[in-house]
């Protein structure tokens, strides 16, 4: 006969923050700092859970769905404000087997000069002192790009989840990523775990929205981390992208010493679009004739299939984006120049 328990806990944090003084005619640009909190936790049982944060002045809400998030996930969660006092109300059942932090970030602002916290992690206190938690680091960037992707969910499920119901179902722990495509998760129990990634204010694709996952599944306590890169699978390059300057009479030449191996489309940018791409097979040079003086940007992919695009990934088919690599600096053509340079590359 299983035995369910149920633990009621007030936990009073005071000086969590200090409270800052106003500073005459200044304008204020300072968030609200908590400067309490209670805890009346559930533990196994049909009763509601409260999580109170109470803060140095008057709040309002601020885009919190979106952003707000427990992980691990819980259902069935609604918040209320009033005055400086934020409430979590959680109807879902807490394991005490499970270590779980509360997300407020860009959540909450002030009341009068709209003043954003932008971070602010709490934990849901349980108490089981033999939890075994590992840390795992996620970065994200964008495939094509290598831009930073900032405020996308990183969601780790189970690997007994089918693949069927990966973005349509709601993931075991979850995280969002800041600036920096940076994703920490400091709370995973030792199990096996798909990850993927998505925009969007939810844990459900949508259309339009960007995605990426991992060839195959990490292990708490052995993977630390993980790289992944991001892309739309909707995206299509269009051909008329690639513009062409067939008037030029006095450019420069370009030759790149290189260790690319395979099918590699090489592109000329500026200000994003491509103006020149060429593809090379197996060679040690690269070579590009008369080019349009001008600062450029250079990237290149491997172009696997050869059809001179650069192809997508896939989940279903748990196909990546084709590999992508760009060049550390931009480079100035000028007329009547040769410019050589050396781009190698690791895969």
């Amino acid at each position: 006969m299983k035995l369910y328990f149920s633990i009621f806990i007030v936990l009073l944090f005071s000086g969590c923050a200090n409270m800052v003084a106003p500073t005459g005619g200044e304008k204020d640009t300072t968030p609200p700092n908590c400067i309490d909190r209670y805890q009346h936790i559930e533990i196994n049982n049909n009763k509601e859970t409260k999580l109170t944060f109470v803060f140095d002045e008057r709040i309002q809400e601020h885009k919190f769905i979106g952003n707000f998030f427990t992980s691990p996930t819980l259902n069935e969660i609604s918040h209320k404000i009033k005055g400086n006092t934020l409430e979590i109300i959680i109807k879902d059942s807490i394991s005490p087997k499970l270590h779980y932090e509360v997300s407020l970030g860009n959540c909450i602002k002030d009341l009068t000069e709209g003043n954003v916290i932008t971070t602010f992690v709490d934990e849901i206190y349980t108490f089981d002192e033999e939890l075994n938690l590992y840390t795992l680091e996620v970065f994200l960037q964008n495939s094509l790009t290598h831009k930073d992707e900032k405020d996308h969910w990183v969601l780790l499920y189970k690997s007994d989840t089918p693949d069927s119901l990966i973005f349509k179902t709601t993931p075991n722990y979850v995280g969002k990523s800041n600036i920096d495509g940076y994703v920490v998760f400091n709370n995973i129990i030792e199990e096996s775990y798909k990850i993927v990634s998505l925009s969007g204010d939810d844990y459900i694709y949508h259309d339009g929205e960007i995605i990426s996952f991992t060839d195959k599944e990490i292990v708490a306590g052995v993977d630390t981390t993980i790289d992944l890169y991001t892309f739309n699978p909707l995206y299509k390059i269009d051909s008329t992208e690639i513009i062409k300057d067939t008037t030029i009479t006095e450019g420069g030449n370009l030759t790149f010493k290189s260790d690319f191996s395979g099918n590699i489309v090489v592109q000329l940018l500026k200000e994003n679009k491509v103006i020149i791409q060429e593809t090379f097979k197996n060679m040690a040079e690269l070579n590009f004739k008369n080019i349009q003086t001008g600062e450029y940007t250079i990237r290149a992919f491997q172009d696997k299939n050869e059809n001179g695009y650069w192809d997508i990934g896939n989940f279903a088919e748990k196909k990546q984006a084709e590999n992508t690599y760009h060049f550390h600096e931009k480079i100035t053509i000028r007329s009547n120049w040769d410019l050589e340079l050396e781009w190698f590359t690791v895969e």
